[in-house]
């Protein structure tokens, strides 16, 4: 892909969007990855309601859409989550952590109401230089 174009980002191993839109679009060096939900892309289905369950179904979905960018979680430089109750923070944090290493990215979390009566759902932004 010539540098600077903008391109769609798609992978069945990560499951249809939910919506009209894509998994992530990748425009120069940046990749912005749609709200990602905890849906199971073998089934279609939503994993078990619980919150460490679905937050990492979440990141394993956000990993298998940023490889097929061609980049990984450590390339991610922001993460917008969405809990439907705040109260989840701290589980969620458990969780999150487990994702990176030293590094982690800016983050906002807000309580809110992810769609479907998810218990979270995640937006991403990853820095990754397009090769050539």
């Amino acid at each position: 892909m010539p540098r600077g174009t903008k391109s769609v980002v798609f992978t069945e191993a990560a499951g249809r969007p939910v919506g009209p839109f894509s998994q992530a679009v990748r425009a120069g060096d940046l990749i912005f990855v749609s709200g990602t939900v905890p849906l199971d892309p073998a089934t279609g289905e939503t994993v078990e309601k619980d919150l460490a369950i679905q937050t990492r179904q979440v990141f394993d979905n956000i990993r298998t859409v940023l490889r097929a960018a061609g980049a990984d979680l450590d390339d991610l430089v922001m993460v917008t989550v969405h809990l439907q109750d705040v109260a989840d923070w701290a589980a969620f944090n458990e969780v999150y952590r487990t994702f990176f290493d030293e590094y982690l990215p800016a983050r906002m979390t807000f309580e809110g109401r992810p769609p479907l009566d998810f218990l979270v759902d995640v937006d991403a932004i990853a820095y990754k230089p397009e090769e050539g």
